[in-house]
């Protein structure tokens, strides 16, 4: 695995900044609008935060969007363009441009609310706390078929709705930029703190709705590429993973094959209850979503990760 990078803020960072927002963004010109709005709406006083936008290499109009609202905001922002290495080497740039002394990351299809700043910098007034995690909250428009995650009860570490010290993420190293998908790279991060003896704490009140995202059949079938890197993950850090998810990588996969088409159907039954002609193209997505897991397992079982 490649070496972790080297981060550091820059210096002269304003006396009353406090805390630096990071919300990296690829091609969501339309929800990056709405989650700017609310960060435009939080009850911190405006010369205590920025929001730092991460533009990881967009080909639509994220470009021009992020100017209009630089124009017209009350608050601080500034715009970074990446190019394209993904939400794990977005971040890291965004760190880099970081000055406040905490840094609270939240994802473009997420809508953060009015109070979510404050909630986070309460919860770091203990100088033994080194991170924390938000509540992560479904929009009730989510259906089946569309996009989200949830983190409710914590132990998740989503960075939809996550703040550590800006000093322990440079002496963490910031994120492996090895994970070149949404996934795992936010567990990794809080891994390597918590082995640092870092201590992360789940404060409720701190809370972001994600975003109903409309997702077709095949990408059902892409989420499996996903488990390449919880394989990464789970190589790297096997007792967390286990003692987080409560199962090896094996029977990870092994669940995913032979019941997820079921236990997704189980956690919709009131949706099907009334939207029946949905369930038969549903479990015939999950199906090949099986199949495809099936044969992520025997690639990676074939290079060694499982």
């Amino acid at each position: 695995m490649n070496s972790e990078p080297s981060l550091r803020g820059p210096s002269g960072a304003a006396s009353s900044l406090r805390v630096s927002a990071v919300l990296p963004t690829y091609n969501r010109a339309g929800l990056l609008v709405r989650c700017l709005e609310s960060l435009e709406a939080q009850t911190l006083d405006r010369d205590a935060y920025e929001v730092i936008v991460v533009d990881d290499g967009s080909t639509d109009n994220t470009s021009e969007v992020s100017s209009a609202v630089v124009e017209r905001a009350k608050m601080r922002m500034v715009y970074v363009r990446g190019s394209h290495g993904g939400p794990a080497t977005a971040r890291n740039l965004g760190i880099g441009r970081a000055r406040g002394e905490i840094v609270a990351f939240i994802d473009d299809d997420c809508a953060a609310a009015s109070d979510w700043l404050e909630r986070l910098l309460a919860a770091l007034i203990n100088e033994q706390v080194v991170g924390v995690e938000g509540k992560v909250v479904r929009h009730p428009d989510c259906t089946p078929f569309t996009h989200f995650v949830e983190n409710l009860n914590g132990g998740l570490f989503l960075t939809a709705n996550m703040a550590y010290r800006r000093d322990v993420l440079e002496a963490a190293g910031g994120f492996h930029q090895d994970y070149r998908l949404a996934a795992a790279e936010d567990w990794d991060l809080a891994f390597r703190i918590m082995e640092r003896g870092g201590e992360i704490r789940f404060c409720p009140e701190a809370v972001v709705v994600h975003a109903p995202v409309p997702i077709e059949g095949r990408d059902f079938i892409e989420i499996a590429r996903e488990r390449r890197s919880a394989a990464m993950l789970y190589q790297r850090f096997p007792r967390r993973w286990e003692a987080t998810t409560g199962r090896t990588m094996r029977r990870s996969f092994a669940e995913g094959i032979f019941t997820g088409p079921f236990v997704e159907a189980r956690k919709w039954r009131r949706y099907f209850s009334t939207h029946r002609s949905a369930l038969p193209p549903f479990l015939w997505w999950q199906a090949l979503a099986s199949a495809r897991l099936l044969v992520e397992y025997v690639r990676l079982r074939h290079v060694g990760l499982v």
